[in-house]
Parts: C-alpha cells; structure tokens; sequence
C-alpha cells in the first residue's frame, strides 16, 4: 500500500476517500482515531492518511489533483450582466446570481 493523501482536516480526507471508491479505487483510511495522540507525537503523524494499492496510485493521484486544483481546461468565466469573473465551478455569478451562460 501507498499513501497517497494526507491532511489535518478529517472531512477532506473522507471527501476524497469517497471520490476515489466511487472511481472504483479501494482505499485504506489511517490514523482516524489518533487525534489524541496530538502533542505527544509530531502533528502531522497524526494527520488521517489515505492509502491505496500500488496499481492504482497514479489514478489515485490524478483524481485527488483534479479534486484539489480543478480541471486545468476549464475557465473563468464572465458573467453576462455584471461582467464578475467567476470561478469555473460556478453555476451562479458570486456577485450578482446570474446564471451562467451555456457554453
């Protein structure tokens, strides 16, 4: 097994757990329950991990970059009645709710 994620927030790391089974990618969670363990050990060794089968870590990788970062092909757009830039995972303009145009 290969870590292939690890974070001090609990919830991302469960979110992308779910992303990687749902893709079909079996995942191995440790240190769910080591929070207790903080200060008597180094922070990030307790840090819930993700781990997957060595056949899958270069999936595993690339969902978890898609998950954290987007895709790279997508962008900004304008918003048609304020002209706001918005993020490409937007549906609404952040400024003023217009929804966004079809591409």
């Amino acid at each position: 097994m290969i870590r292939v994620f690890s974070h001090d927030n609990v919830f991302m790391v469960y979110n992308l757990r779910n992303i990687l089974e749902n893709a079909g990618i079996p995942c191995l969670l440790k240190n769910e329950q080591t929070y207790s363990a903080a200060g008597e050990l180094p922070p990030t060794e307790v840090w819930p991990e993700i781990w997957v089968d060595p056949l899958h870590t270069e999936k595993a990788e690339q969902l978890i970059d898609l998950a954290l970062n987007g895709d790279p092909s997508q962008t900004h757009w304008a918003c048609p009645k304020c002209s706001e830039q918005n993020p490409p995972a937007f549906d609404l303009c952040w400024q003023c709710e217009c929804e966004r145009p079809e591409l």
